[in-house]
């Protein structure tokens, strides 16, 4: 008897180590026949949402090595080694680890490939907004703002992970003045311009402050709260309701919309909206700043903030993010990456959904942005997004950096009445938001809405 509970002790401890612990110790880096084991698996595949494949692997003689069929079309998603990427944010998944280790597998017959990872995203749409974004720094985020679900997420000047093999050809693409390896989609920190206006408009409708009909008065040059205000040119917009002053960007307008809003209800609206967080994907992502608009100071850091200036800085999701709130009637969904991740057998093990983080405004105030969206298409200076048979709603930014030329922006969602697709593109040292962005975004809405 004694012999057989010994016997039943040891097969439990082996049981426990070799199954229930098995996923945690085999996902331990620091576990050196872990880390041996890992280098004989084959890793998992990761694919576009149509199938497209987007990274997959060879065999060498020193193990697995990735292979990026499309390497500069996707190349700030799969990363270019395995500390960078979804090599780096999807590890577990892409190599069977950790919550996704089979341990029954592995004892009776070893682990012997990864699990495949499916993404959300457009192949065709991407390839369209890298190709559009060649030769330009800048980002493309467009999001489907029903769900949450990522489209496309390109940043440029783009890169191709297959030369950077040794740690002299990696100094010269870390050292390189464009910033290849920063994600700007994800990462970069921009004003966000004459784009911030539709936040500006929404929070003031939203609290009754103004009406889409109210009335401003544009001189083209203003003091407001102690700063000069200047709209474009020194361009006097004269009389003007608030839906024409989205049309037309007048930054008086704003300027003085963001007074009567006030420093703390406009900082609770910018919390609403979740304009300064971080992403939640498994990739590298940056929060935005704003000025602290409630102290001494805050009365004039308010009013160029409202149109888009001061010391706002936002991240390419983050405004795309926001133009999916309007889109979708004022609930803010955080967008999400990866559709799926399938084992061996093609058995989906976990699904991907975009968290619901709640409503920043009411349908209505959101329609109402929406209009004033359409009316900068039909009427404004986001003419250049007009596309025959859909109605598009959008809006320009043109973010000024001293002597410099600008970061300009192109908002965008449609059809407008029936949003599909959002999306939001920057671009560095451009013209302005209608000239630089604007195509670049027209081009991608019609890749995602089928021509």
């Amino acid at each position: 008897m004694l012999g057989l509970g010994a016997f039943a002790l040891l097969a439990l401890v082996a049981g426990y180590w070799q199954v229930i612990a098995a996923p945690a110790l085999q996902a331990d880096p620091h576990n050196t026949r872990a880390a041996e084991r890992v280098s004989l698996t084959e890793p998992g595949s990761v694919f576009a949402s149509d199938g497209t494949l987007i990274m997959g692997a060879k065999k060498e003689a020193e193990g697995w090595e990735q292979v990026y069929p499309e390497p500069t079309t996707f190349c700030h998603l799969t990363g270019y080694n395995a500390k960078t990427g979804l090599q780096a944010g999807m590890r577990d998944a892409l190599l069977g680890l950790g919550p996704y280790a089979n341990a029954w597998q592995t004892l009776i017959q070893g682990r012997l490939r990864g699990d495949d990872v499916v993404l959300t995203i457009d192949a065709a749409a991407q390839r369209a907004a890298t190709q559009a974004m060649q030769g330009r720094r800048g980002a493309v985020v467009a999001i489907d703002p029903r769900d949450g679900a990522l489209r496309v997420l390109v940043s440029g000047p783009n890169y191709d992970p297959e030369i950077i093999h040794n740690q002299e050809e990696y100094e010269v693409f870390r050292t390189h003045p464009f910033s290849p390896e920063l994600d700007r989609a994800l990462q970069g920190l921009y004003t966000p311009g004459s784009a911030l206006k539709v936040l500006t408009a929404a929070i003031g409708l939203q609290d009754g402050i103004v009406r889409p009909y109210g009335q401003f008065t544009c001189r083209g040059e203003e003091e407001i709260a102690h700063t000069r205000v200047i709209c474009p040119e020194g361009k006097a917009h004269g009389k003007l309701t608030l839906i024409q002053a989205l049309a037309q960007s007048c930054n008086i307008s704003f300027a003085k919309l963001g007074r009567a809003i006030g420093g703390t209800r406009y900082r609770e609206g910018v919390k609403a909206f979740h304009l300064l967080d971080r992403a939640d994907l498994p990739l590298p992502s940056k929060s935005g700043g704003m000025a602290d608009l409630t102290g001494p100071k805050g009365p004039i850091l308010l009013a160029h903030t409202a149109y888009g200036q001061g010391e706002t800085r936002v991240t390419p999701l983050a405004m795309a993010r926001l133009v999916a709130t309007i889109a979708e009637g004022g609930e803010v969904i955080q967008p999400y990456l990866v559709a799926q991740v399938r084992d061996t057998k093609g058995r989906v093990l976990t699904t991907g959904v975009g968290k619901d983080l709640g409503r920043a405004c009411s349908p209505q105030t959101a329609r109402e942005v929406a209009g004033m969206m359409v009316q900068a298409v039909e009427n404004g200076t986001a003419g250049i997004m007009a596309i025959r048979g859909v109605k598009v709603a959008a809006k320009t930014g043109t973010a000024q950096k001293g002597a410099g030329r600008p970061d300009v922006w192109m908002l965008a969602f449609a059809p407008a009445d029936q949003p599909v697709v959002a999306i939001a593109v920057v671009v560095e040292a451009g013209v302005s938001g209608s000239e630089t962005a604007g195509p670049i975004a027209r081009e991608v809405l019609r890749a995602l809405l089928g021509g």
